[in-house]
């Protein structure tokens, strides 16, 4: 599924996960096509489970799975995590007691 905001726009975009909502976080990174993220690249991002308040508007969002990773994207309001215009494949870092997996998400994004 590809994800497509408008550079002007500030907004959750949710990724699907299926499995055990992991213990310590999650963190995302935008990378263009064939690059893979380094340690600075990694953004901290928001654990969705159906207790939590953003669950509706995940569930909504069409990404599909037992639980959601949430991140706010754009530049409004001082956030940081402003991808320039361009198209980039989104990479989950899932980190656990005893695991810390490492995915490129089902969704891209493109911010226009």
């Amino acid at each position: 599924m590809t994800l497509t905001i408008q550079d002007l726009s500030t907004e959750y975009i949710y990724i699907g996960v299926t499995g055990d909502v992991p213990s310590t976080g999650a963190e995302v990174a935008f990378k263009t096509a064939g690059t893979d993220p380094i340690e600075a690249d990694w953004e901290p991002a928001i654990l969705v489970n159906n207790a939590h308040a953003l669950w509706a508007d995940a569930v909504a969002s069409g990404a599909t799975g037992d639980y959601y990773v949430a991140i706010l994207v754009g530049s409004f309001g001082g956030n940081t995590v402003a991808p320039a215009v361009g198209s980039y494949q989104v990479w989950l870092r899932l980190t656990d007691t005893t695991e810390r997996p490492v995915r490129i998400a089902p969704e891209a994004l493109v911010v226009a």
